[in-house]
C-alpha cells in the first residue's frame, strides 16, 4: 500500500495542485487548510509524512511542526518564509526538510521520496544492549534501565548513533547525515540543539547518564 501524505496548506489552489501531483505518483493524500483540524486528521489517519506550510490562519507553524514531530511524523516544510533563520528554526522544531516557495513540483516529489526512504532507514533487527541502554530497532525506541526514553525520531537516531559508536568521536557533520539527506544551513547549531534535548532526557533518569555524552569542542560528540 502506498504511503499516506497529509498536506497542511491554506491556499486551496496550491494544495490541490500538490494533491493531484502526488496522487499521480500513487500516494494517498489528505488535506487540511488549518493546523488544529490537521492535528485531528493526523491522529485518525496516521500519515507517513506531513507537508506543512508555516503561515496558517489558526496556529503557529513552528509550534505545529514541533507537535507533529513529537507525534512521530516525518515533516517537509513548504513556506514563503525563506530567511535562513526560519529554515534553521523549522529544523530545530523537528522538520526533516524545508522547501522555499515558489517551488518546482519535481523538487517536492524528490524530497518526499527521499524522506520516506529515510523513514525506513533503521531495519527490524535484534535488541542491542549497551550497559543500562537497550536499542529496540523494531520499535525505534531506546530504553534506559528498562524504561523507554521520550525521544523524537531524530533524537532516537542521534542517540543510537552515539551509543553504537561508543568510545569514538562522531563529528557534527556525521550526526547530521543520520537525520538529513542533504547539507542544510548551520547544521552545527541544529545538532547542538538536539544533543541538548537528548541530555535533558537522560538527566531525568540520572546525571551520570547525561554526562556520558561528551562534547569534543569544535568537532562533535562521543558516548563514553
Amino acid at each position: 500500500m502506498k504511503e499516506k501524505i497529509l498536506i497542511v496548506e491554506d491556499d486551496p489552489l496550491l494544495a490541490d495542485m500538490l494533491r493531484r501531483y502526488l496522487e499521480r505518483e500513487g500516494y494517498r493524500v489528505l488535506w487540511d487548510s488549518e493546523g488544529i483540524p490537521a492535528l485531528r486528521t493526523f491522529e485518525v489517519h496516521q500519515p507517513d509524512l506531513v507537508i506543512l506550510d508555516l503561515m496558517l490562519p489558526d496556529a503557529d507553524g513552528f509550534d505545529l511542526c514541533k507537535r507533529f514531530s513529537l507525534m512521530g511524523s516525518m515533516i517537509l516544510i513548504i513556506s514563503a518564509r525563506d530567511a535562513e533563520e526560519d529554515v534553521i528554526v523549522g529544523l530545530e522544531m523537528g522538520a526533516d526538510d524545508y522547501v522555499k516557495k515558489p517551488f518546482n513540483m519535481r523538487e517536492v516529489l524528490a524530497r518526499v521520496r527521499a524522506l520516506l526512504r529515510r523513514r525506513d532507514k533503521v531495519q527490524n533487527g535484534p535488541t542491542l544492549r549497551v550497559g543500562d541502554f537497550e536499542i529496540r530497532e523494531e520499535k525505534r525506541k531506546i530504553y534506559l534501565k528498562g524504561e523507554p526514553l521520550d525521544l523524537t525520531p531524530k533524537e532516537f537516531l542521534l542517540l543510537r548513533r552515539l551509543i553504537l559508536s561508543r568510545g569514538k568521536v562522531v563529528s557534527r557533520s556525521e550526526l547530521a547525515s543520520e537525520i538529513y539527506d542533504r547539507e542544510l544551513p548551520d547544521y552545527e547549531r541544529i545538532i547542538d540543539t538536539y544533543i541538548y534535548r537528548i541530555r535533558a532526557r537522560l538527566l531525568e533518569v540520572g546525571k551520570e547518564y547525561a554526562n556520558r555524552i561528551k562534547t569534543v569542542r569544535g568537532f562533535g560528540y562521543s558516548f563514553e
